[in-house]
């Protein structure tokens, strides 16, 4: 069985303290920990970044993968803080940035790999 990383162990007592706070209704607690929490967040998602030596697919699924669940937290995130009644300019907003993010992701995979670029460029009449 492998053992968990450092980096694994923080995530996961982080976010054990962020939901027995939650359960406390202590608020600015909560947010000083949601903070440290996304910092622990960034920390696990750097680390599990495909290198540039795997396959494309295999890149491509895993980077998506990756902004699909940092898109879900941009979903989530502005109703935890509060965010009451119809705010549609804001709720559009977050659809938006929830939406690029995983295009921005397969978006740097097609420029990290320099043979699909060629294969675009060869489509577009570029040699």
């Amino acid at each position: 069985m492998p053992r968990p990383r450092p980096q694994d162990v923080l995530f996961a007592i982080l976010g054990l303290v962020l939901g027995v706070l939650l359960a406390f209704d202590i608020r600015v607690v909560v947010l000083a920990l949601v903070g440290a929490f996304a910092c622990g967040a960034i920390y696990v998602f750097a680390g599990m970044m495909p290198d540039r030596t795997e396959s494309f697919w295999h890149r491509i699924f895993i980077s998506g993968f990756l902004a699909i669940v940092l898109s879900s937290l941009v979903l989530i995130l502005p109703g935890t803080f509060g965010l009451k009644g119809p705010h549609p300019d804001l709720q559009k907003t977050v659809v938006v940035i929830a939406g690029l993010i995983p295009l921005a992701a397969i978006g740097f995979e097609i420029i990290r790999t320099p043979r699909v670029i060629q294969g675009i460029l060869r489509c577009f009449g570029y040699r």
